[in-house]
């Protein structure tokens, strides 16, 4: 069966492999298509089957634990140029989709049908370096968030997360609801810390969003 070539997914395919093989690129571009994801949408279920796996474009993806006490844990998240680490585990070893995944804000992707990563992954290396690279990349991040989790207080999680999330944009536009699940907390306690940081002047506090004021003062708690 002769497939179209998407030119705007072979685009995609040269950003994301630009030294790849161009049969490589070809193939992913004919058995790939584009998706576009608006921001909040929720992305496969726990114990599913895994039918599809992403490559994020644009945008970004978090992936989720949730816990047996309701509550969720931010395991990982995919950015621009990556893929799902338990998505391909779930389809190269056909297990369920021990997660589920939401989109962080409006996201462009690709997606692939899970017997064309399986077949990706047999015939060419790229792709099983690809894949291999995301899943050491995602361990060590699953072996970092653990170790924050167990070490350190939840006061001092939070300082990181807003620092590292204050990088590019002084404003955050997220919920204390949201914060709890991405540090592993529950929301009574994010609400509490980030009233004394306001209090303390280091953030201004509005609806649905948090202002940096004094980046210094958060660099200085987190000794940087």
């Amino acid at each position: 069966m002769i497939r179209e070539v998407s030119e705007e997914v072979y685009g995609f395919a040269c950003k994301l492999f630009p030294f790849a093989p161009e049969e490589f690129k070809r193939d992913l571009s004919t058995r790939s298509q584009k998706v576009e994801i608006k921001a909040g949408t929720m992305l496969g279920f726990p114990g599913s089957q895994c039918q599809v796996s992403p490559i994020v474009i644009s945008g970004s993806l978090k992936v989720y634990l949730l816990l047996e006490s309701g509550r969720e844990l931010l395991l990982y998240t995919i950015g621009s140029g990556e893929t799902c680490m338990f998505t391909t585990i779930s389809i190269l070893k056909n297990l369920p989709y021990p997660a589920y995944a939401v989109a962080e804000v409006d996201t462009i992707g690709l997606i692939m049908d899970a017997r064309t990563v399986r077949e990706f992954f047999d015939r060419y290396p790229q792709w099983r370096n690809f894949v291999l690279e995301m899943i050491a990349k995602n361990l060590y991040g699953l072996l970092t968030m653990l170790n924050e989790l167990l070490s350190k207080r939840v006061d001092k999680r939070l300082l990181r997360y807003l620092y590292e999330k204050s990088i590019n944009s002084k404003v955050l536009r997220t919920t204390h609801e949201e914060i709890a699940k991405d540090i592993g907390t529950v929301r009574e306690v994010i609400s509490r810390l980030l009233k004394d940081l306001e209090r303390d002047g280091v953030i201004e506090l509005g609806r649905g969003e948090i202002k940096i004021k004094d980046m210094e003062r958060l660099k200085r708690e987190l000794s940087f």
